[in-house]
């Protein structure tokens, strides 16, 4: 498999770095989706990789936003000829816990599916975008697209304790019209594969500030404290073992969950330990409010949670790698 950039990635690592440059982190996600329309990056012809390489840099430096873009990308994915989102200005959004599922309700013998129960934990919550969310038929699981501000949709807004500035929410459906998109495995393998790219902006960041606080105490190179040296070296050495993953989900063909759930497994648990060392290597300048350092603790929470549990994920992997019970 070859991983070498091409002058094109190079040209949409670019503008992702202008995109997060001109956007202030959390910025409202109507502004990133048109953004991202305005520079190309909401296009069909848009892939996986690339989104992957764009989520990442964004990350770096906008992580709210950088998962916010995330999900409506992921969204464009799924729903790649929807008229509202081909706009550029209406914003995709993913339910991403399976903890309530609702149900589709009828047999949609006149056309129409509908759907009712609760959608949990959608973001960017907006309330004229469009949604994927999971639902059960019969016995089946499938992906639903739902427009938020249609008749039965009623939203319920979500405080949330990190990446502020991306807002969350639940849904209660209530016979609410959808349109069925499919099995939902290649979309959830997706989002999982743009969640670690997030992950992997966010760990990289925080090296960056363990690295720029090592020479402002006159450490040199990557630090002359022994102790110092192996922080950022373990750091530097999982993320790059975690973008491997993350490449290779986003490469491969088709989509596998197994693969996707493996990169994010990696790089999240690489974001933790990338900013749990930059707090050591800071120091308690890392516990003051509002530290770049402090605000990456509070944002890689989510990815533990989002698109899938630690536990979930794990289970996907084996599911697919290990051979079954005889």
């Amino acid at each position: 498999m070859d991983f070498a950039l091409s002058a094109q990635h190079e040209t949409y690592r670019a503008l992702a770095r202008t995109l997060a440059s001109d956007l202030p982190d959390g910025s409202p996600p109507a502004s990133i989706a048109a953004a991202a329309a305005r520079v190309g990056l909401a296009g069909t012809d848009v892939d996986l990789f690339t989104l992957t390489l764009v989520v990442e840099t964004m990350a770096m430096a906008a992580p709210a936003s950088a998962v916010a873009f995330a999900l409506h990308a992921s969204t464009r994915l799924a729903l790649p000829r929807h008229p509202r989102l081909a706009s550029g200005t209406t914003v995709g959004a993913m339910a991403l816990s399976s903890d309530a599922l609702p149900t589709i309700v009828g047999s949609g013998t006149e056309g129409v599916v509908r759907l009712s129960g609760r959608a949990a934990w959608l973001a960017p919550f907006a309330p004229d975008g469009v949604a994927v969310v999971g639902a059960r038929r019969d016995r089946e699981l499938v992906a639903c697209a739902v427009e938020m501000d249609a008749a039965g949709v009623h939203l319920e807004p979500v405080e949330t304790g990190g990446l502020r500035g991306l807002p969350c929410g639940h849904l209660e459906l209530d016979g609410a019209s959808c349109e069925i998109i499919g099995p939902p495995r290649p979309i959830m393998a997706a989002v999982r594969t743009l969640l670690a790219a997030a992950g992997l902006g966010m760990g990289r960041r925080a090296l960056l500030e363990a690295l720029t606080a090592a020479r402002v105490l006159n450490r040199t190179g990557a630090g002359g404290e022994q102790t110092v040296q192996g922080l950022l070296a373990d750091a530097a050495t999982e993320l790059d073992a975690a973008e491997l993953l993350t490449w290779k989900a986003a490469l491969g063909s088709p989509r596998s969950l197994a693969d996707a759930s493996m990169a994010k497994l990696a790089a999240t648990e690489a974001a933790q330990g990338a900013v749990a060392r930059a707090t050591q290597v800071v120091g308690a300048d890392s516990f003051r409010a509002g530290h770049v350092v402090e605000r990456l603790a509070q944002h890689v929470r989510a990815l533990e949670l989002f698109a899938g549990r630690t536990e979930a994920l794990r289970e996907a992997v084996a599911d697919e790698y290990l051979p079954p019970a005889s």
